[in-house]
């Protein structure tokens, strides 16, 4: 060998490991078969030069000149099969073994017309010893011209197909892949051209030697950026073997050229040793010296080509460690996307938890014009089935409605993120666009997908919790009231006492030689606070002892009319009073007297609110009034509500509403809401309210 032979050897072990890598990625794929013959061919080209080069006479060079010849025509037609299946493949046609044939039977038969007067010479780089190049000839010969048309031809066409497959793709990584790969591969064939026109107007052969020298290494140079920095496959642990490979072989290659056929010389001009398995000894030895670093030299590959992927898994290792303390939602949310936000540089980051009740997503960060995502649309089922992150234009959101598509197109959404534990969807993450103009990449995806699932223990975990404390609530509530009701039994009977005192006395003053006027003033005193503590005794039995639930099936509808009767007969005849109903059945099973009492003082404590805002508000009068009572059935239970335009219940107070004794009325009791609640409690719901001025 030869060191005009160094390069071209180079560019064999890097083509030949890329082909290597790509095929051994996945072997059974037909897109990695014909990538890999691609880059394959390239190595040959590669090699037929080596041929060239170290070739004694003049029929081995040709030989080696032919092979070439014929790979640089037939290059084309691999970039054609490769233009239809990378990175999909949208026509089921190009599959098939026939358009392969189809596509080869040009450029072979017009190779076969022009044998065996190939358009290329060899010519000698140095007089002694021989080495041989190789040059094309550029003559107006029709088979030569057939084979150039049939190639810028191919060119041609496997572009355009590469270039129009673009907007069809869904994903950014597959569009960014074809853009690189289409715009290198018409760049390598533009440099091939203008590399064939300048060795015409040189007449030295270094020239020609140094300028396919320097398009050799721009090939394998593209490829290797083509699978190293844009991920055109995922070949994993297999790439830091292959550059571990290649870095090795380029390196003892270049120390034999430049040190042992060097130390070689020297020998055979000092002691007159012409031996080839001494020169093959020296080989062994550079071979066995350098195999120590092989492990040393991979390992420093997989840190090199997975830093980011090492650096993600640091950052998630301190932030598992932060989350294992519990925080409340909103704080363990934005933690979340503080980080998401800081590690993968997104210019901002959605969260949306899942709202069992309403069956939707909604968004954490309760923004206005935030669309809530559907349960049951096909974005969720998608979720359901990938269950990993997943990009925004790979998914299909046809049913997801105008606003909510409009929201995520206006916020440049792109990755999807679910947050499943044990096949329950408890949330879903959005990353927006990245800064700078950057794009996720492949790793960053996979990285997501595994942070999503561990994210989704933790707060399936913060849930149990929050439920155990909800629990802890509610029996604390429970324990409060069975001890107001131990209580109010026994001063029942202190209260009865009074209440006979007041009525005899009030008999009694009936009767005396006082004033008319005294008489009657007195007489109403004591009848007014007589019916006060029978109002007092009569909350507090009723507290204290709620009737056990009959459930029996019930008619919403009738139940609501009757209510609604009630409470118009009971307040103001302009105060609007309306009900409705959303569900396939407005029957449930339930203890329909229990239920009554329950919106019946929810009612009133709305008609009194009303009446008060009337009262105190200038702009506000009582034909502006209206209650509303609704019926709602979501998947696992159903919703009473009763709403009101009043005043609202002030901040400072709305812990304190359920307090048994706590009013804000002159001649109430406090005990109403202590009731409702009972109640509901005893029908095996839960008493939820939301407030603010004008709505409650």
């Amino acid at each position: 060998m030869n060191i005009y032979s160094l390069p071209a050897i180079l560019s064999f072990t890097i083509n030949f490991s890329i082909a290597f890598i790509v095929l051994m990625e996945k072997p059974g794929a037909r897109l990695n078969r014909w990538f890999a013959a691609f880059i394959f061919s390239f190595a040959l080209w590669n090699l037929s030069e080596f041929i060239v080069l170290n070739s004694v006479n003049v029929a081995p060079a040709l030989l080696g000149a032919q092979i070439l010849y014929r790979i640089i025509f037939l290059a084309p037609a691999f970039y054609v099969i490769i233009s239809y299946l990378f990175p999909r493949n949208f026509h089921k046609w190009a599959a098939k073994p026939l358009f392969y044939v189809a596509v080869f039977s040009l450029p072979v038969l017009a190779l076969s017309l022009s044998f065996p007067d190939f358009q290329i010479q060899l010519m000698v780089l140095k007089k002694s010893p021989l080495i041989y190049y190789y040059k094309f000839v550029l003559q107006s010969r029709p088979t030569f011209l057939l084979l150039l048309f049939i190639s810028l031809g191919y060119v041609v066409w496997g572009s355009v197909v590469m270039i129009r497959k673009i907007p069809s793709l869904r994903t950014i990584r597959h569009k960014n892949q074809t853009r690189f790969f289409v715009t290198g591969m018409i760049l390598i064939f533009l440099i091939f051209v203008l590399i064939i026109v300048i060795k015409g107007q040189q007449e030295n052969p270094i020239s020609f030697y140094f300028l396919s020298t320097l398009f050799t290494f721009i090939i394998a140079v593209f490829f290797f950026i083509a699978i190293v920095r844009f991920h055109l496959f995922k070949p994993g642990k297999i790439l830091s073997g292959g550059v571990t490979y290649t870095v090795l072989s380029v390196f003892t290659l270049s120390v034999y050229f430049f040190i042992v056929r060097a130390a070689i010389s020297r020998l055979k001009l000092f002691f007159d040793i012409n031996s080839s398995g001494f020169e093959a000894v020296l080989i062994v030895l550079l071979i066995i010296i350098i195999l120590p670093f092989e492990k040393r030299l991979q390992s420093l590959f997989d840190r090199w080509l997975n830093k980011d992927i090492q650096q993600y898994r640091k950052n998630i290792l301190l932030l598992f460690r932060e989350l294992q303390a519990y925080y409340q939602p909103e704080e363990f949310y934005a933690r979340i996307i503080r980080f998401v936000k800081s590690n993968f540089r997104s210019e901002n980051v959605y969260l949306f938890s899942a709202d069992p009740e309403n069956a939707m997503y909604k968004s954490f960060q309760s923004h206005a014009d935030t669309p809530a995502i559907p349960d049951n649309c096909t974005l969720i089922k998608q979720f359901k089935r990938k269950k990993g992150a997943i990009e925004f234009y790979a998914l299909e959101h046809h049913d997801l409605g105008n606003h909510c598509h409009h929201f995520f197109e206006e916020i440049h959404a792109r990755i999807f993120v679910p947050f499943f534990f044990e096949n329950e969807l408890l949330a879903i993450m959005i990353l927006t666009r990245k800064k700078y103009g950057l794009e996720y990449s492949e790793d960053e995806m996979e990285i997501l997908s595994i942070f999503g699932n561990e994210i989704a223990g933790i707060l399936r975990r913060n849930q149990m919790i929050e439920e155990m404390r909800e629990k802890d609530r509610q029996q604390f509530r429970l324990e409060k009231l069975a001890a107001i009701g131990q209580l109010t039994a026994g001063v029942a009977h202190e209260i009865r006492n009074p209440l006979n005192t007041i009525s005899t006395s009030a008999e009694t003053l009936l009767q005396k030689g006082l004033s008319e006027e005294d008489q009657t003033e007195l007489k109403e005193f004591i009848l007014e606070e007589s019916s006060r503590l029978n109002r007092i005794l009569s909350d507090f039995l009723n507290l204290s002892r709620i009737k056990p639930s009959n459930p029996v099936e019930t008619d919403m509808e009738e139940l609501f009319e009757r209510l609604c009767l009630h409470l118009q007969n009971t307040g103001s005849s302009e105060i609007q009073i309306v009900h409705s109903i959303e569900a396939d059945n407005c029957r449930m099973l339930t203890d329909p007297d229990l239920l009554f009492q329950v919106l019946l003082n929810l009612g009133l404590n709305a008609l009194a609110a009303i009446t008060e805002r009337c009262q105190t508000e200038q702009d506000f009068n009582c034909a502006q009034g209206r209650i509303s009572c609704a019926f709602k059935e979501t998947k696992k239970q159903y919703v009473l509500s009763v709403s009101d335009n009043g005043p609202g219940i002030p901040e400072e107070i709305q812990e304190s509403i359920y307090n048994p004794f706590f009013t804000t009325k002159e001649s109430g009791t406090g005990l109403g809401l202590s009731i409702v609640h009972q109640i509901v409690e005893a029908l095996s719901g839960s008493l939820q309210f939301e407030s603010k001025p004008g709505h409650t």
